[in-house]
């Protein structure tokens, strides 16, 4: 396979986009601090009036993640709108497009509900109790797979069904790459388990953030992201441009990884770029 259309800059293509939705770890910053020339890129996106949401596969609600953006330096006047799959999972729980029955074991960092504590739910921390598993985060490494496979034997014996509000199978840690909420998910469900999975690169949370900028011309929205298993299959899946980033999960990778892996997964980005830089 063969990949095409490298870029040196967003310039190179802006004025083809009206609407961008741009992950935010790995794209935006690292978990910590902002990469060099992001926080440019949305100043030369607004000054040409374009519709921005930052779409992150993030257990935790808009809120929170628009209040992190902030924190590290961005201004709310660069974005329209932040959507999570948590906040899309929290809307359909609250609306009952997804209904849950029994107490709610939450998978995540200990003594966190995610901003999932309003919805009115009863919870328990006793997996065997469970009528629900709500997957919304990982403790790795403190916690291994292997140990969460443990913790939710009895859920998965018993097909308690499962949430997962953030499909990534990595996450960026500061002790590198490490298995993300969508990873013990998968592995839920091998043993058993029953998953509705909300973010990318299912449908349900582009349509959340389309809605959210205005619904522009499917094919005028570009989706910028460094996953192709999740930022270019979920893009193209819902009829967007594509643009992969070789920062956060694809550092290092060689063409010819990055083009193995676009064979394996049938799809491949319309651009690529070294970095989110204008």
């Amino acid at each position: 396979m063969t990949l095409t259309h490298p870029l040196n800059g967003l310039h190179q293509i802006a004025d083809r986009y009206d609407g961008f939705l741009i992950d935010q770890f790995g794209v935006l910053h690292d978990g910590a601090r902002l990469f060099p020339g992001a926080s440019q890129v949305l100043d030369e996106l607004r000054a040409r009036g374009k519709r921005i949401a930052v779409l992150t596969n993030s257990g935790k609600r808009a809120g929170d993640n628009a209040r992190r953006l902030l924190a590290m330096g961005l201004r709310a006047a660069q974005f329209d709108a932040v959507v999570s799959s948590g906040e899309v999972a929290w809307q359909a729980l609250a609306s009952g497009a997804i209904t849950v029955t029994g107490k709610a074991f939450i998978v995540g960092k200990s003594g966190d509900d995610y901003g999932f504590g309003d919805l009115g739910l009863a919870f328990t921390d006793d997996p065997a109790e469970a009528g629900v598993i709500l997957i919304l985060g990982s403790n790795a490494p403190k916690t291994t797979l292997e140990h969460y496979s443990a913790l939710l034997s009895n859920p998965a014996a018993r097909a308690v069904p499962a949430i997962c509000c953030n499909p990534d199978l990595l996450m960026m840690t500061s002790h590198g790459l490490l298995p993300a909420p969508g990873a013990i998910a998968a592995q839920y469900a091998a043993t058993g388990g029953p998953v509705t999975y909300v973010g990318k690169p299912e449908p349900l949370v582009y349509r959340h953030a389309m809605d959210l900028i205005g619904n522009p011309d499917p094919q005028a929205t570009l989706c910028i992201g460094d996953s192709i298993v999740h930022d270019v299959k979920g893009g193209r899946a819902a009829g967007l441009a594509t643009l992969l980033v070789r920062t956060g999960i694809s550092t290092g990778l060689s063409d010819g990884e990055i083009a193995a892996e676009c064979r394996a997964h049938a799809i491949a980005p319309d651009w690529m770029m070294p970095a989110l830089q204008w």
